[in-house]
């Protein structure tokens, strides 16, 4: 009996050790040299940094790494394990959304020797989840092991859209990010992306559910992205609401707001069904993952795709064919760009983006979102701009201070966007240009003079350009 159990035990660790090497042929480290911009000074030169993380190649000779382990690169490389070169890489697709990104290689002879990943879906909680990349501390591949926590919905830290991950206590470090975890098959369940730094051992991985569905998005040649929806839900779990609304089970959630863009679905419409499933009080759904927020139906759609939804509207019920589709939010937050921006009189104006309100203060940031959304001032605009604090100090500009503020119009014309306001500077032949703000003081230069003075700015402070136009 003792020799059987030892035969059992040697033959679980010759498995297991073909199925590593199995997976360390599937398996990448990457090297990113990538430029970091500074929102706050658009004008200045971005930082240049380098970078290391793990993919893992699949079908198509594609790797499937996290997007921040490549966006923004100036030169991405790549190598196998056992082998010291690095090869050139380009993105392919990326999903900022899904924190996914598919590399190529240029010279093919780099997956002589490699193994494909398949990508699996059959993920329980408590099964076993072998994490393999190249983290920090050392050259060679590396891998931990652990179990699945958890699967649900969370807010990824890349982008801050609520989607499904799974949660596994398998160590995950600095490096590790974009390279896949694995079950017992050797096939991948999910991508490495983000650990919770206040806990021990609390990881995150973008499941398959969520790669395939990037996967799918690209089939077409381009990435048209997830869908997020403007519509705010409340619980029903008060036994007067359900009397009230006429709901006489456990299944239904109120729609408390909705955009403007939304003509299907009404402000206090409950919603009963999503695709034939219940939705429960708590706003959850039954899937071979638990019960995870009814949102993850939305979230597997492509743009463009429907979903069924069974609703109560005046105590009827309703059934509704429900467009799937991407609402931009006006201040948006832009991934691998360098800052738009244009000098005019000494006065930098730019676009007003997260990643510019991330570089202010709570205070001038909060001032310039209360300026923006007050009396839904935000319908006015595609895109709002402002006027950056600091000043290059000109005679043309002398006494003039800023904080922060939101455009509303130059010379009475009402600005739609950066690109309106840079045609319009670039065309204005009156006498003055009268700069005009929500709720600060108007601005007014000489027009001459202010589009001469650039070649003094230019010169007293070694600009390159008075503009940036990506």
């Amino acid at each position: 009996m003792k020799k059987l159990i030892l035969l059992l035990i040697l033959l679980s660790t010759i498995i297991s050790a073909n199925s590593l090497n199995d997976t360390t042929k599937s398996i990448v480290k990457i090297f990113n040299t990538k430029a970091i911009a500074n929102y706050k000074y658009p004008w200045q030169t971005s930082k240049i940094q380098k970078y290391t993380g793990s993919g893992a190649i699949i079908k198509g000779n594609f790797i499937l790494t996290a997007a921040h382990v490549v966006a923004g690169s100036r030169l991405l490389e790549v190598k196998k394990e056992n082998d010291p070169k690095k090869y050139i890489a380009h993105i392919k697709y990326i999903s900022n959304q899904a924190d996914l990104a598919l590399i190529e290689i240029e010279d093919k002879n780099f997956f002589k020797g490699t193994k494909q990943l398949k990508l699996s879906t059959n993920t329980k909680v408590r099964d076993t989840v072998t994490v393999v990349g190249y983290p920090m501390g050392g050259k060679n591949v590396s891998t931990t092991t652990g179990i699945v926590s958890r699967i649900e919905q969370v807010y990824y830290a890349y982008s801050a859209e609520g989607l499904l991950a799974i949660q596994v206590d398998a160590a995950i470090n600095s490096g590790n990010s974009g390279g896949p975890a694995v079950n017992n098959n050797n096939e991948l369940i999910g991508v490495a992306m983000m650990k919770n730094i206040k806990a021990s051992n609390i990881a995150y991985l973008v499941p398959t559910v969520i790669i395939n569905t990037f996967l799918e998005d690209i089939k077409d040649g381009k990435v048209n992205g997830f869908t997020k929806e403007h519509i705010s839900i409340n619980r029903i779990e008060n036994d007067t609401l359900k009397e009230y609304y006429g709901i006489k089970n456990n299944n239904g959630i109120l729609i408390s707001s909705i955009d403007s863009y939304n003509k299907d679905l009404k402000v206090n419409d409950i919603l009963l069904k999503i695709n034939g499933k219940d939705i429960a009080n708590n706003g959850t759904i039954k899937t071979q993952y638990g019960r995870i927020s009814f949102s993850h139906m939305f979230n597997t759609k492509q743009l463009g795709d429907t979903v069924k939804l069974e609703i109560l509207r005046n105590k009827k019920h309703m059934t509704i064919l429900y467009k799937v589709k991407r609402i931009f939010d006006l201040i948006n937050y832009e991934y691998s760009k360098t800052p738009r921006y244009i000098i005019y009189g000494g006065l930098v104006f730019t676009p007003i983006t997260k990643n510019y309100l991330y570089k202010l203060s709570k205070l001038e940031s909060n001032e310039i979102k209360m300026k923006l959304y007050s009396k839904k001032k935000s319908k006015d605009y595609e895109e709002a701009i402002t006027m950056v604090p600091t000043i290059f100090p000109h005679n043309v500009n002398r006494g003039y201070s800023n904080w922060a503020s939101v455009l509303k119009s130059v010379n009475g014309i009402k600005i739609k966007s950066f690109k309106h306001l840079v045609n319009i500077l670039d065309t204005n032949n009156d006498k003055y240009t009268k700069f005009e703000f929500i709720k600060s003081a108007p601005i007014i230069l000489d027009t001459t003079k202010a589009k001469d003075s650039f070649k003094d700015i230019k010169r007293i402070y070694r600009l390159s350009s008075d503009r940036n136009f990506n």
